[in-house]
């Protein structure tokens, strides 16, 4: 022990004098060190911890598997069946969501509702932060109206006021009582925000509900019995859902349960980019590492003397290595604790800058933990052996007889550290490209999913969503007079250029029904499923969605006359290939007929994102003046969509303020831009893209930094060499171009095994990151010609710098 603290007492002196060598080592190790550590404390927070709920890993989610639909959420009905008639789990819960108008304390505001059955939150083992949760005789329907605010809600519109436990608070025009408050960091099934929660139960007997084949975005979640496995709940779900298809064999029919593991599945959409950002930050810290074993092989050779001098005087070989990891050691130690300093500020900048839409917040915050300060002392103590061993085990290499002959720095040793660098060089120019490709990939895709065709034209349109107040849609009449009110109000603002007035759009969300081919005898709850918009006279023609065959809906389509339907052309390809779709007939449920005619079809529009995921992959439009009353009942918001000349967002308080001259009451909710709406599904690519190309860019940064730094040794090494060449005659750009082809056959030999890695790479990353891509040969060729440029750029300094030796210096030296 006295060794090692003589050692480290040495180490101390030796960085001491040496300032520069031991400032730059630190904060090149502290700015990797600190990455990694942010970067692993949400890895570690989404994909190694539990989650923050009561015995995480015996909770499921229940899915349904429907032939014509693929994995849905079950309906409400089956969702009682599967709660009350299993024997594997302890409990089973559900919840969804819906929006409301809060009134009265404040100005009126739109709010995103989560309904939860009365027994979800006791099953996860939360309980709200103030008052209580609801009792079973509010969870039915017409129970008592009792609701939950989230803490951010409570703290906004009421000031965090405890006295607000027991208070009412105006829900579309009916009085709800304020039982509890929500704790800070809870969020469960929906990245909202501005939410409070209701009994579920009160809903079951609304239309949507009631329906045993209704497509609801109902997450039912459900707790093992202590004991029970996996697979013996799966087997005892599949006797279940067996019992409900012969009891109810048109409704049911082929649907099954489903069960997944819930933090499987809440991870799963967070693994790939996490991998990734791994990948990435753990490659900036290999160049960092490469960057301060050139440095310390440098410092090594400079040190040759000392070295052969101390083994001369009877220091062994293991003396020196130990001595020299010591301070490799203490440099990396101290680049641990800057490291961890600069990522807790890191944390909090990646916190902040999390898009609402990535879904992370179910995981709780992302902290620096006791399993981060381990990996981060980990990484460090494994940082100082990785760039602290070669260098000390080719600085112990004496040769005592020939070192006391050279006595300088001119070693026969400078070429053997000179090739150790020249190999790491080619490492950090590798790694570089490999990271670089990643994120040109990226980019790539990011740029492809903002090329894609969207079906109809989202330029110069301002959205906005409009509450409907029940006295306003009491009978169809009033409510198309109160549309009618609606559209000319605001096609009266200066600017406007057309208003439509819908239920669903898009993007925004929409209804989605079943349906069937005429000659399909099969119950129309079995038919496959498709987004179902309810639009206006011209709202086609308004959004630009293109008119493939037929017609769109005209003055002869009044209130009174028969329903007719417009399909996408997916429907009309897949239901009436090699015929004419116009005048054929559909069965529906939404037209109350036994068919309804199709009068015209139109482009397939992107509705859920930019990307090829979809729920439901047929779209059909109907007038929303012919909507049955059955329907028109649950109508509680519409659409605004407003086209202008100029710029969509300057009208939005003129919007507003037409809207209120009709009702001050009514929360006009949700007004932006068409394009940023859209806009919105990119945040999460974009945020990773950022990340990933702040850490390319940084890998960039150290690769040019290394390689320049070992080209200046080796024209340093060279000086006597090439004062000889200028001074028998060569010309300086022949003396250049000596020095570029030295550095140009590094910087080509580590994008050879560069452009291996990056091939393998995105052949692990695409399997994780379907949006991804196939490797790109434009990306390839980019990404290496700005290696080649900044690399050759790294090498031309110290190439022009050899020219100025002087070679009269050189001579007398000599």
């Amino acid at each position: 022990m006295s060794a090692l603290l003589r050692d480290l007492r040495f180490a101390l002196r030796t960085l001491g004098k040496s300032r520069t060598y031991a400032c730059v080592a630190i904060i090149t190790l502290a700015v990797a060190i600190g990455a990694n550590t942010a970067i692993f404390s949400a890895v570690n927070r989404v994909l190694l911890k539990p989650l923050p709920f009561a015995d995480p890993e015996r909770l499921l989610y229940i899915y349904e598997s429907r032939p014509e639909l693929g994995m849905v959420t079950p309906s409400y009905p089956n969702y009682i069946d599967y709660r009350d008639g299993n024997a594997s789990f302890d409990d089973v819960g559900a919840v969804t969501l819906s929006n409301m108008t809060a009134t009265g304390r404040g100005e009126p505001e739109r709010l995103n509702v989560e309904w939860y059955s009365q027994n979800l939150l006791p099953m996860l083992g939360v309980a709200p932060a103030l008052g209580r949760n609801f009792l079973p005789e509010e969870d039915v329907p017409n129970g008592k109206k009792a609701v939950l605010l989230s803490h951010g809600f409570w703290t906004r519109r009421f000031a965090a006021d405890p006295e607000v436990i027991g208070s009412p608070i105006t829900l579309d025009g009916r009085d709800w009582t304020i039982v509890g408050v929500m704790p800070p960091d809870f969020q469960f099934a929906f990245h909202v925000d501005k939410h409070i929660i209701a009994p579920l139960g009160t809903r079951a007997e609304e239309e949507g509900f009631r329906h045993r084949a209704a497509v609801l975005a109902l997450f039912t979640v459900a707790r093992l019995k202590d004991g029970v496995t996996l697979a013996q709940a799966t087997e005892d779900m599949n006797a279940l859902g067996d019992g409900l298809a012969r009891s109810f064999p048109a409704e049911y029919g082929q649907a099954r349960p489903v069960l997944a593991d819930l933090h499987a599945e809440v991870t799963q959409e967070h693994r790939g980019w996490l991998m990734m950002m791994m990948c990435a930050v753990v490659f900036v810290l290999l160049i960092a590492i490469a960057n301060v074993a050139n440095l310390m092989l440098e410092r090594a050779m400079r040190r040759q003397k000392e070295m052969s001098v101390r083994a001369a005087l009877g220091a062994g070989r293991w003396r020196l290595i130990r001595q020299l990891l010591v301070e490799s050691s203490l440099v990396a130690l101290l680049s641990g604790g800057l490291g961890l300093l600069l990522a807790l500020w890191g944390v909090d900048l990646l916190t902040a800058a999390l898009p609402q839409r990535l879904g992370l917040a179910i995981f709780g915050p992302i902290t620096i933990d006791r399993t981060v300060l381990i990996f981060t002392l980990l990484v460090a103590s494994g940082t100082g052996l990785l760039f602290g061993l070669v260098p000390a085990v080719y600085a112990s290499r004496q040769d005592l007889a020939q070192a006391m002959k050279e006595g300088d720095q001119r070693a026969t040793s400078g070429s053997r550290h000179l090739r150790a660098r020249s190999l790491l060089v080619v490492g950090e120019v590798a790694l570089a490209l490999m990271l670089l490709v990643a994120a040109g990939l990226t980019m790539r895709g990011l740029a492809r999913l903002q090329a894609v065709d969207l079906g109809f034209d989202s330029t110069h349109v301002l959205t906005a969503a409009v509450p409907v107040k029940p006295e306003r849609n009491a009978t169809a009449a009033q409510l198309r007079m109160f549309v009618s009110e609606l559209q000319r109000s605001v096609a009266a603002l200066p600017g406007v250029t057309a208003v439509s007035v819908q239920m669903g759009a898009p993007f925004i969300g929409a209804h989605h029904d079943n349906f069937l081919p005429l000659d399909d005898p099969r119950p129309i709850v079995s038919g496959p499923v498709s987004v179902v918009y309810f639009v206006d006279l011209g709202g086609i023609e308004m959004l630009r969605n293109r008119l493939l065959a037929g017609r769109t809906f005209g003055a002869e389509d009044t209130p009174e006359a028969p329903p007719k339907v417009i399909i996408d052309k997916v429907l009309a390809d897949k239901f009436f290939p090699g015929q004419d779709p116009v005048g054929q007939r559909l069965r529906d449920r939404l037209s109350e007929q036994p068919s309804v005619e199709i009068i015209g079809v139109v482009d397939h529009v992107k509705h859920y994102s930019l990307d090829d995921w979809e729920v439901a992959p047929y779209q059909m439009y109907y007038l929303h003046s012919q909507v049955p009353d059955k329907l028109r009942q649950g109508i509680s918001g519409l659409t605004l969509l407003v086209r202008t000349q100029g710029e969509p967002g300057e009208l939005a308080p003129q919007v507003r303020s037409a809207v209120a001259e009709l009702d001050p009451k009514l929360a006009v909710h949700s007004i932006d831009t068409y394009e940023k709406i859209i806009g919105t599904t990119l945040e999460s690519p974009r945020f990773v893209l950022r990340l990933l190309t702040i850490f390319a860019g940084l890998a960039l940064l150290l690769a040019a930094v290394g390689l320049y730094a070992v080209m200046s040794n080796a024209v340093a090494q060279r000086t006597h060499e090439l004062g000889l060449r200028l001074a028998l005659g060569a010309q300086p750009q022949a003396v250049v171009a000596l020095v570029v082809r030295q550095g140009a056959r590094l910087i080509a030999i580590g994008l050879v095994v560069g452009i291996a890695g990056a091939l393998a790479l995105t052949r692990v990353l695409a399997s994780m990151l379907p949006d991804l891509g196939d490797p790109d040969p434009l990306t390839f060729i980019a990404v290496t010609l700005i290696l080649v440029v900044v690399g050759l750029t790294a090498t031309y300094v110290p190439a022009r710098r050899a020219t100025r030796i002087d070679p009269m210096v050189v001579l007398r030296h000599e």
